[in-house]
């Protein structure tokens, strides 16, 4: 029998954590919205007429 991956399983372990799993969700969803902000930085959402 093959020992597991020490990687895989702490992988695994995150997942299973729901605790654990809601916050890399939400870390990585905030993580989403500032790179996104960045993005339109620059863009005029109601442009002058």
């Amino acid at each position: 029998m093959t020992k597991p991956n020490p990687l895989s399983a702490f992988f695994k372990s995150l997942y299973r954590d729901e605790f654990k799993w809601s916050l890399i969700k939400s870390i990585g969803l905030f993580a989403l919205g500032i790179r996104i902000a960045q993005e339109c930085a620059g863009m005029e959402l109601l442009p002058n007429q």
